[in-house]
């Protein structure tokens, strides 16, 4: 009987879901972790272990004692553990260098700045009293180690600051928070694919923020490909496969945020995981017919990954919010084939803050960008 492959999975909330079910229907012994005795994803893993997706030592251990085959996340802070436990035993995956740097948006614009990309004016703030240092305004105040919007607002004076850094402060795990310019322009995502030292630019994702006049940054919308024209797309990959190089990836995903206006493009965060928010899991095979999720864990197993595009279709995810959920719940009971999923929470009058703040959403594949945006307008 054939063995098989053995791969851990730091993460077990329901954003891990999509890669351990893939995982599995790809026929490989799941080891599952993550300190929520009940995160939902358990239920599916093959073995669950109660252990932090942080607590790097103790991962360490259980992957020596398991003699794993991979290891992956799809989660931000992990990265890290992942990338330790492949250094230790030889596994194919990031570098610690790329993982330190994609979870630390500090030294990210360090990085970048002494590589000569665009940044905007930024600061290390460890204390309320360095807040007044800042002398740029509008700016955004975010954790250097956080994600999903958490602890991110704009801000135009120094009273707002003032305000603003106490809730930011509250969602970064090292207490520390960076101030950076705000920057104007149209906002997109790429998703990546590195092994070996060759990066594969796999789909450009338009992105729509919704919050702004409350100051804060929230997606509300992508669809891919993103509407823009060629001479911005090979601005952007360009930009983008220049950054990877420098950062000694590794075999790794990468999911990078950027905006691009007069200037150049602008390098606002780098992921070394693959793409959240539906976008890896659900738009980009939509789209394009490329299997993120197999090609991620792949690239764990030293396995030859494949990026051939098969289909050339429009693919988007609209979010509900407290804004536009009585329209877009009763858009969804109307049949209408090219929805491919949705999901409904009951509704709440919340202010949206951060991601955590949408009550649901539904993934659309399309023939055509005018069928795509008329179905996510709700029309």
């Amino acid at each position: 009987m054939e063995i098989r492959k053995r791969l851990l999975i730091l993460g077990a909330s329901e954003t891990q879901l999509p890669i351990i079910l893939r995982a599995k229907e790809l026929g490989y012994f799941t080891i599952v972790a993550d300190y929520n005795a009940n995160a939902p994803a358990f239920e599916y893993a093959d073995k669950k272990l109660i252990i932090s997706t942080i607590d790097t030592p103790s991962l360490l251990k259980v992957a020596r004692d398991y003699m794993i085959d991979g290891v992956l996340t799809t989660s931000d802070y992990p990265v890290r553990s992942v990338a330790h436990i492949c250094k230790s035993l030889g596994l194919s995956g990031p570098s610690v260098n790329a993982a330190t740097l994609c979870t630390d948006k500090f030294l990210l614009r360090e990085h970048l700045s002494q590589n000569n990309f665009l940044v905007p004016r930024y600061k290390i703030i460890k204390s309320r009293e360095s807040l007044f240092e800042i002398d740029y305004f509008p700016c955004v105040i975010k954790p250097v180690d956080s994600s999903g919007s958490r602890g991110v607002q704009r801000v135009n004076n120094i009273d707002e600051l003032i305000n603003a850094y106490e809730i930011s402060l509250v969602h970064s795990k090292s207490a520390t928070v960076i101030v950076e310019e705000f920057i104007s322009g149209e906002e997109f995502s790429v998703e990546t694919l590195t092994q070996k030292g060759n990066t594969t630019i796999v789909a450009i994702t338009g992105k729509t923020v919704q919050g702004e006049k409350e100051s804060y940054f929230v997606e509300s919308r992508h669809v891919i490909p993103a509407e823009i024209p060629p001479d911005k797309i090979e601005l952007i990959s360009g930009t983008v496969l220049k950054v990877i190089k420098t950062l000694n990836l590794g075999n790794s995903p990468t999911h990078t945020e950027l905006k691009i206006n007069y200037k150049g493009v602008y390098i606002i965060e780098i992921g070394a995981r693959l793409g959240g928010d539906y976008i890896t899991s659900d738009l980009v095979p939509l789209a394009t017919g490329v299997d993120m999720l197999e090609n991620a864990i792949n690239l764990a197993l030293n396995i030859k990954i494949e990026t051939l595009i098969t289909l050339n279709k429009y693919s988007g995810i609209q979010f509900i919010t407290s804004e536009n959920h009585k329209q877009i719940v009763d858009f969804l009971k109307i049949d209408n084939p090219i929805i491919k999923s949705y999901k409904i929470e009951q509704y709440k009058d919340l202010k949206l803050k951060n991601s955590f703040d949408r009550l649901g959403h539904f993934i659309v594949q399309a023939n055509s960008r005018e069928q795509l945006n008329r179905t996510l307008n709700c029309k």
